[in-house]
């Protein structure tokens, strides 16, 4: 390549990948983050969409969102939460809002119990009243004539007994003492009485009669006298009557009279309307009295005991509000914090797009320190990292600007990082040990760029063809959020395949050895050293290749089993997401509240109204909580409430138990269970029954034409998935065993693909030197030692690189990108530094001329 050709080469480069680069950024404004929204039209769950909605999406915005409240004081702090619910536009249900109906409805109760009870105790006093209110004018009367005639009769003893006994003259008494002292000559004490009180007072002995000068002041003699006075207007009845109320009091005559034909419980408020109308004081007396009776019989309802409150209710540990409304709540996430999947995968959301930046940083400053370990040099480098950089920003910004075509997956950006760092600095790390390989043989600058690139056509090309294969069979997928994934990563091996065959050798023709500046190029001899150790781990391997290959088969077998033991596969992503105050929540939600929590919609389209037993299955679901019917034109809906988020694991079995109705005129599945099925199903059940053949196909396919060999491409995909199976072994160990984590399902399917993509480049590279040195002359033996010892520390190096991109993403609080990250990572290191420099020599050792069969070149003259 000329000078000149160079220049305008690379300027061509920078002009189209800056121009892509601009628009790196917006890329993050157009990710998609839910699934559902990138599938097919004519899958089940989007049919029933289409039925219920009747082709047109719905308007409705406003949905339920679970609030976990924590204890104690729960009464208060449900107080608090309804008030700044209600202030921000929500309809809230909880406990407290339970209580203050229940208390509503039993107080209306009771005041209608009160009303009802007072108005006829009034009135029942009101009669009480009016009909003893003559009797009382009547008893007054008596009893005031019964107490005049006692008066009279007192002062006709004191006029006459008294007057005579006493000596005690008055004017009114003058003239019968005088009558008196006369009488009393002749008669004795009692008659002369009599006799002076007819001459004195007229005809008033007879009122005397049977009253002696003993007695005369005695009651009963009083009496006497006055029931005689009495009896001259007054019959016997009357007089006892008037004697007896006298005695008595007329309230207290009419009160025994009233209480034995009254209830007991009224006799306490008949004296308020005995001869008095105190009818109101009694019946608010009574009111009070009935108040406390009824209140303490049935006490006022409360939050811990109504039924429907209990169920928001764990003991004074947890409470559960529901609000319906848009948007989040402002909440006190100490004590309060909101459930529901929207929440989650929004904040799943969030971490991806604040997490991205941060984790091409790290990978970046990673890159640059293992480019400065393995190049020993400043230059280099610096080059390589702002070209694998560049090429990042270019993919960013070419996935942005096809985004109106087809919208990327937000996994997308996430993978495709490191498979850009890694190809990218692998291939460049390749292009450039060769090139200073050849000029420390002596080759001129030309002559080493012309061998580095004509190496790498075979080396890097292959690689390229098998990594985008492997990468782009996500795009075999009828799922369009797949087919989004597969064309990031195939963009990805394109951008840096480019970058590669442009970028790469016009920098090295244009910048020649100053490329590997402040060092020369003779001191350039990428880790020599560790050739030395590779040169022994050959030998070793070419030694004892028999007891190798028995020793990783018996032990990757052995893992296999471990594998199949122990996996346990989840497919609910908020089991990924960090420990945060809303996935607990969730889990106390889901414990304590599962028969209220309806964290999840599933419909059922039916030709036919359902019947009873359709029904009765329907209500014995798991963590089944309530349904309702509908119709929309000719279907019968039913949407089914569970208490499983809509990414929940159980949906899977939920969606199995209910197709068992199709016999009973189910039609279709929709909604999350729908959803759920169609994940799993198109994805996982996909890749590991269709997909993973066909990356293995055209795997080894395209090796077979790039090497023109038959065993060695399939000795190259079974060193692969070997590697794959210790690092899946690992991951379980490690996340699922140790740390108590399930293995995401997404991460076997990435895995594999990165493995098979990434991991064949060492091998490719090995194989390809291989090839090389036979068709120069050597032996199999000679040819395998030299490949590996030359292109080992590269290999190593590439791997390592590879191994740390990888790894950057385990700093994502993501679990499925932590044990992607960690899992990739390791499955390269052992990859690169066990299996290659060990079982791939053993393995080619035994399998001698037969590695290129149906090939010719292992018949060549030596």
């Amino acid at each position: 390549m000329r000078t000149a050709s160079a220049y305008a080469l690379l300027a061509l480069w920078i002009a189209v990948y800056v121009y892509l680069a601009l628009h790196a950024a917006r890329v993050f404004d157009v990710l998609v983050y839910s699934e559902s929204k990138l599938m097919p039209k004519n899958v089940e769950p989007n049919i029933v969409n289409n039925i219920i909605n009747n082709g047109s999406k719905s308007n409705s915005s406003s949905n339920f969102i679970f609030i976990v409240i924590y204890g104690p004081n729960l009464s208060h702090k449900l107080s608090l939460i309804n008030k700044t619910l209600v202030e921000e536009g929500y309809n809230v249900t909880s406990p407290l809002t339970i209580q203050y109906i229940a208390q509503k409805i039993y107080w209306l109760k009771i005041n209608t119990i009160l009303n009802n009870y007072t108005n006829k105790f009034f009135n029942y006093l009101n009669t009480i009243y009016n009909s003893t209110k003559d009797n009382c004018i009547k008893l007054r009367e008596l009893k005031e004539a019964y107490e005049a005639a006692k008066r009279n009769a007192t002062a006709l003893l004191y006029a006459t007994y008294g007057a005579a006994l006493l000596n005690y003259s008055t004017p009114q008494t003058a003239k019968f003492l005088q009558y008196y002292r006369n009488l009393s000559k002749t008669y004795g004490v009692d008659a002369a009485v009599r006799l002076a009180a007819d001459e004195a007072y007229g005809n008033v002995s007879w009122l005397l009669e049977g009253i002696t000068w003993r007695d005369w002041a005695a009651e009963s003699s009083i009496d006497l006298v006055a029931e005689r006075i009495l009896s001259a207007r007054l019959n016997s009845s009357l007089i006892q009557l008037a004697r007896n109320v006298t005695e008595l009091g007329v309230e207290k005559y009419l009160y025994l009279q009233l209480a034995s034909r009254l209830p007991l419980a009224l006799r306490p408020y008949i004296p308020y309307v005995l001869c008095v109308n105190e009818t109101g004081a009694a019946t608010d007396i009574f009111r009070e009295s009935l108040l406390r009776n009824l209140t303490s019989e049935y006490p006022p309802p409360t939050m811990y005991t109504i039924p429907q409150a209990e169920q928001l209710l764990y003991g004074d540990l947890y409470a559960l509000a529901i609000a319906e409304g848009t948007g989040v709540p402002k909440l006190n996430y100490s004590w309060a914090v909101p459930v529901s999947t929207g929440i989650l995968m929004s904040q799943f959301t969030e971490i991806v797009t604040s997490e991205v930046p941060d984790i091409d940083k790290t990978t970046a400053i990673v890159m640059l320190a293992i480019l400065l370990l393995v190049f020993g040099t400043l230059i280099a480098p610096l080059v390589v990292l702002a070209e694998v950089g560049l090429s990042y920003l270019a993919l960013l910004g070419l996935i942005y600007l096809i985004s109106p075509y087809m919208p990327p997956y937000y996994l997308s950006v996430y993978i495709a990082a490191p498979v850009v760092f890694a190809l990218g600095i692998d291939y460049n790390l390749l292009l450039l040990g060769r090139y200073a390989e050849e000029r420390n043989k002596g080759a001129e600058p030309a002559k080493a760029v012309s061998a580095a690139v004509g190496f790498g056509k075979r080396a890097v090309l292959t690689s390229a063809a098998v990594a985008g294969l492997a990468l782009g069979s996500f795009g075999f997928s009828i799922l369009p959020f797949m087919q989004t994934i597969g064309l990031a990563l195939a963009l990805s091996v394109i951008l840096v395949l480019a970058t590669s065959f442009t970028a790469t050798p016009a920098l090295m023709t244009v910048m020649g050895d100053r490329l590997f500046w402040p060092r020369k190029i003779e001191e350039i001899r990428l880790h020599e050293g560790r050739s030395k150790l590779l040169g022994r781990s050959v030998d070793f391997a070419l030694k004892y290749s028999k007891i190798l290959l028995i020793l990783f088969v018996i032990i990757t077998l052995i893992l296999i089993i471990f594998i199949i033991n122990n996996i346990r596969i989840t497919t609910n992503p908020i089991s990924a997401m960090p420990e945060t105050k809303n996935k607990e929540a969730l889990r106390i939600a889901q414990t304590y509240f599962r028969n209220v929590t309806a964290l999840s919609t599933t419909y059922l389209v039916f030709t036919r109204s359902p019947n009873n037993t359709v029904l009765g299955y329907i209500t014995e679901i798991p963590y089944y909580t309530n349904y309702t019917i509908f119709t929309k034109g000719k279907y019968y809906i039913i949407s089914l409430k569970l208490s499983l988020t809509s990414t929940s694991d159980e949906l899977i079995y939920i969606y199995d138990n209910l197709t068992k109705l199709r016999k009973y005129g189910l039609l279709y599945i929709g909604g999350d269970a729908g959803w759920k099925h169609i994940y799993y199903t198109y994805i996982y059940l996909y890749f590991w029954h269709f997909q993973l053949y066909i990356i293995l196909l055209s795997v080894i396919l395209a090796l077979m034409v790039a090497l023109r060999s038959v065993m060695t491409p399939l000795r190259l995909v079974a060193t692969v998935l070997m590697s794959m199976v210790w690092g899946l072994a690992l991951n379980i160990a490690l996340f699922q065993i140790v740390g108590g984590q399930l293995t995401y399902w997404l991460q076997p399917v990435v895995l594999t693909t990165l493995l098979v993509a990434v991991g064949t480049d060492y091998d490719v590279f090995i194989v390809s030197r291989i090839r090389e040195e036979v068709e120069r002359g050597l032996d199999d033996r000679s040819a395998i030692r030299t490949a590996i010892v030359t292109t080992g520390p590269i290999v190593t190096g590439a791997a390592l690189i590879l191994a740390l991109a990888f790894l950057s993403i385990v700093q994502s609080q993501l679990t499925v990108l932590q044990q992607i990250g960690a899992t990739v990572a390791f499955s390269a290191i052992f990859d690169a530094y066990i299996v290659r420099p060990l079982l791939v020599p053993a393995i080619m050792n035994l399998l001698a001329k037969y590695n290129w069969w149906p090939s010719k070149l292992h018949e060549r003259p030596r």
